[in-house]
């Protein structure tokens, strides 16, 4: 069993809890895992001026930014995700629709000015869905990776039992806990004010921040979709949010108010 853990990354914290036969093999995969996220954060970081994203915000309001096929992938994926959602789900804390791909060329441009690329939940998951192929990749089957408490990844099972049971708290009440899950292959986001973050989550319909105390929790077999589901379901309204969980492929969709 390899417990390790990396502090300030992609603006909170991410511990990884690893089992397999071979101890050197899994201290290599967290090198690799360490590696793999050190890179999105730089990539993901709008506040890093030597980034593609701030050069994307920086420049694309003015003219067609020509993206890495990586990027062009993640704003196709985003665009996607804007219109699955209803447009509850918005990267470019303004509106999704001013975001114009170029098809030919691989290329973006802004059609407003006050538009600006936040890719916040979203990052998350694409990390997980990464470290997820790493762990793949070397034949890790059993872990639990959690990103910040918000973002849970499982692989196989817990050592004693047949599952990893993640207990989800009340935001505000800590000592409540609303729901258990029992995760296996698949992974768990939750989103939701807190008493640190009291008003964090856009309503990209209103521009307005949400101040409720509505809890969304998701469980899925993508990481992403888990992530893009449990901040739309924050802001939605009830007719929106069935027809979500209609669309997406979701092992459980739950809110809490």
């Amino acid at each position: 069993m390899l417990h390790a853990s990396m502090m300030n990354i992609m603006g909170t914290g991410l511990d990884v809890l690893m089992i397999h036969r071979n101890k050197e093999l899994t201290l290599s995969v967290w090198d690799g895992i360490q590696a793999e996220v050190q890179r999105l954060h730089r990539m993901f970081n709008r506040f890093d001026a030597a980034s593609e994203l701030s050069a994307i915000n920086r420049q694309a309001s003015r003219q067609a930014v020509h993206l890495s096929n990586e990027w062009w992938e993640i704003l196709c994926d985003l665009r996607q995700y804007h219109q699955r959602t209803e447009g509850y789900f918005d990267a470019s804390l303004s509106d999704f629709r001013h975001v114009l791909l170029d098809t030919c060329h691989h290329a973006v441009t802004f059609a407003k000015k006050d538009i600006a690329l936040d890719l916040g939940a979203y990052a998350k998951g694409y990390a997980l869905n990464k470290i997820k192929q790493i762990l793949m990749k070397h034949d890790v089957r059993q872990a639990l990776v959690n990103f910040g408490n918000s973002a849970v990844l499982a692989l196989g099972a817990h050592p004693h039992g047949e599952a990893w049971n993640i207990g989800v708290n009340h935001p505000l009440k800590p000592d409540i806990t609303l729901k258990t899950y029992s995760l296996r292959d698949c992974a768990l986001s939750t989103s939701g004010n807190t008493a640190m973050h009291s008003a964090h989550i856009v309503n990209p319909h209103t521009g307005v921040f949400y101040q409720g105390q509505r809890l969304a929790s998701v469980v899925s077999t993508s990481c992403v979709d888990a992530e893009v589901l449990s901040t739309a379901l924050i802001v939605a309204d009830s007719n929106a949010i069935q027809r979500m969980k209609q669309d997406f492929e979701l092992i459980s969709a739950d809110t809490f108010n």
